[in-house]
């Protein structure tokens, strides 16, 4: 029986949506800057180092709040409702999953690896995606920001991610021998804080940071050999 499973980040680790959620950030705050008393922009830096690893809601209390701007519950839903919906449409622009993924994601279904999701991405927005991709069918379950209390870095989506998948393999499953697939220091601390390995991917960070943040660090999955993942998940 197979000990280790695999829990994927998706933005950033599967599909190549990160300018895409900077656009929505911008565009909504853009939109409802009257409501908000005040004009912002985030900056691409500031996005990659400081808001990637947010879901939107924890993403606009985060900027808000850096801008010493306070609002009502009822404004930062429409904020998210509203870059929701710009989402949408951006998300028309991704058409292919990034390197590696195809090739990994068999490879570890040939394993009879069990394999997961932990995003702060909407399900719909995912799920979208992975059928587009033609992936749905290798993951056995998605934890979508919608379903946490907590958004990353809280370890909580990790660790309903893997509970999920632990029980679903009879309680086989061992934290020291499986992996949760990173690109932001902010998930690799919730993955560490739900008991987790991470191996990062340097597709929105350099890999220099990436190794600080993670216990093993790639390019991108292309990179990954499979004598080296199976050694990872002690298969």
């Amino acid at each position: 029986m197979v000990q280790s499973c695999v829990i994927f980040d998706f933005d950033g680790v599967i599909a190549d949506t990160e300018a895409q959620h900077l656009i929505a950030y911008n565009e909504a705050l853009l939109r409802l800057a009257g409501k908000l008393g005040t004009t912002l922009r985030i900056a691409p830096s500031s996005y990659y180092q400081r808001y990637i690893a947010f879901g939107n809601r924890e993403g606009f209390e985060c900027i808000l709040r850096d801008a010493q701007v306070q609002v009502s519950p009822p404004l930062l839903e429409e904020l998210c409702r509203v870059k929701d919906h710009i989402m949408d449409h951006e998300l028309s622009e991704i058409s292919a999953p990034l390197a590696g993924v195809k090739d990994t994601l068999a490879m570890l279904a040939g394993w009879h690896v069990p394999l997961g999701i932990c995003s702060g991405a909407r399900r719909v927005e995912i799920l979208r995606i992975l059928e587009a991709f033609h992936l749905r069918d290798y993951f056995q379950v998605i934890v979508a920001i919608e379903d946490v209390r907590r958004g990353k870095p809280d370890p909580e989506g990790y660790q309903q991610a893997f509970d999920t998948l632990q029980l679903q393999g009879n309680g086989e499953l061992k934290l020291d021998r499986s992996l949760v697939i990173e690109d932001t220091a902010g998930g690799a601390a919730a993955a560490h804080g739900a008991g987790l390995r991470v191996l990062g991917v340097a597709t929105s960070s350099p890999l220099e940071k990436v190794q600080n943040w993670a216990e093993f660090a790639v390019p991108d999955l292309s990179h990954v050999q499979p004598q080296q993942l199976r050694s990872w998940l002690k298969l």
